[in-house]
């Protein structure tokens, strides 16, 4: 399905200004901040930051573990086009495979920098530790970043300018002959992953309110919810804007049912581990510590006011009840605060834990809160990472095709 190409553009007056050379040249700007920060803490270590023995995860690994969430669309749509064989999703698909690139890479951006020694960022690879979750997240990331990576070559290939070379038809044949294989191999690792994500925080010395069961599968759903709803966002920039009709109505339409049935699963789940954590349970040490969380940051209302309800309930709602020529600016807002609500969601997890820390005392058990601010060395690596990610999106967008003549019929 061939499909007109709009660039963005800003009207002003009778002028009409191509946008995109300006915003290419703010997030280089942004790179170079980010540049600029990384040689501090390339040369100092972590001691330019506001990391400590008692936070040794801040901002970067929040953004790391967001990024992932967010990348979540790529083995969900895999399943999806590969596995179900639901074809009219492959354009979707090819964007989500984008999305779950762009987000690991990102992971493994920061994860450079949040080592303190990034020359040695090969150490897990050949020193193999595997009753560690880490080791085994590690692993699983690189591998699933290497699957990720071949199944976006395809889309890199058919450029125009690659498919004067046979050799390139040749291999972007093959590449696709091996999509069903690869989405079972990245749907394994993905789940492997996403799970022991949340499995992590409940072996940290703080536990209390991260020591749960239910961590890993609400780590892998609120995976799936809030990398479909981003995968909404950028599809309807995408294939509503910028290539207009390279992709139906009806399936925008599908993608956000799906989006807000799993949204749905995610607030059940969600509902569910807080009642079974906090309502129904007696466990001192996690109502000390939310106790200590709701006096200097307000940590209920950010849990029900941003997770659950602006999170997940109202972006449910929406997303179920769209239908062809409805409001599409409302479903876009939905799926920004469903992305966002993953993020906060990522955020408490990371420093609900940390910062009120439990003493091990067995007959005086006590908790004390231990603050942490970023620094701006941290804030520019954000940046910088950030930028990475919207440069590699912006330029995809822009000039990589969506189809391909391996594609069925739409």
């Amino acid at each position: 399905m061939e499909s007109s190409f709009h660039p963005p553009k800003l009207r002003i007056g009778s002028h009409t200004i191509d946008i995109f050379p300006y915003w290419i040249s703010l997030l280089f700007l942004g790179l170079a901040t980010g540049a600029l920060g990384g040689f501090f803490v390339f040369r100092d270590g972590l001691a330019v930051t506001g990391l400590s023995n008692q936070i040794p995860w801040g901002i970067w690994i929040v953004t790391d573990i967001s990024s992932i969430a967010l990348g979540g669309s790529a083995f969900t749509m895999g399943v999806i086009v590969y596995l179900f064989k639901i074809k009219r999703f492959e354009h979707i698909g090819r964007l989500a495979v984008l999305l779950g690139f762009l987000g690991y890479t990102t992971a493994s951006m920061v994860l450079l920098f949040d080592l303190g020694t990034p020359l040695r960022f090969w150490h897990p690879l050949v020193f193999w530790q595997p009753h560690s979750l880490l080791w085994e997240i590690t692993m699983c990331v690189v591998l699933y970043v290497s699957v990720l990576g071949l199944e976006a070559f395809p889309i890199v290939l058919e450029y125009s300018f690659f498919q004067r070379f046979s050799i390139v038809k040749k291999v972007v044949h093959i590449l696709h002959k091996a999509g069903p294989f690869l989405a079972v191999v990245g749907l394994t690792l993905s789940l492997l992953h996403q799970a022991s994500l949340g499995a992590t925080y409940g072996i940290l010395s703080g536990r209390g309110m991260a020591f749960r069961p239910t961590a890993p599968i609400i780590f892998v759903i609120s995976a799936m919810g809030g990398g479909l709803a981003l995968l909404f966002v950028v599809s309807v920039l995408n294939f509503r804007v910028i290539r207009p009709g390279l992709v139906k109505d009806d399936v925008l339409v599908e993608l956000a049912r799906i989006t807000g049935w799993t949204l749905l699963l995610y607030l059940y789940i969600k509902v569910w581990d807080w009642a079974a954590s906090f309502y129904y349970s007696f466990d001192s040490e996690s109502a000390m510590q939310l106790a200590i969380l709701n006096q200097v940051d307000t940590y209920s209302i950010s849990f029900w006011v941003v997770q659950i309800l602006l999170g997940a309930l109202i972006p449910s709602i929406l997303f179920i009840t769209y239908k062809v020529g409805g409001n599409l600016r409302l479903r876009v807002v939905a799926g920004f605060l469903a992305a966002f609500g993953v993020v906060s969601m990522r955020w408490d997890y990371n420093f609900s834990a940390l910062t009120t820390a439990i003493s091990y005392d067995p007959f005086t058990p006590t908790i004390k809160y231990i603050s942490y601010t970023p620094t701006w060395q941290e804030l520019a690596v954000l940046v910088g990472v950030l930028s990475y990610w919207l440069l590699g999106f912006s330029l995809a967008t822009r000039f990589l095709p969506f189809h391909s003549k391996d594609d069925h019929a739409h």
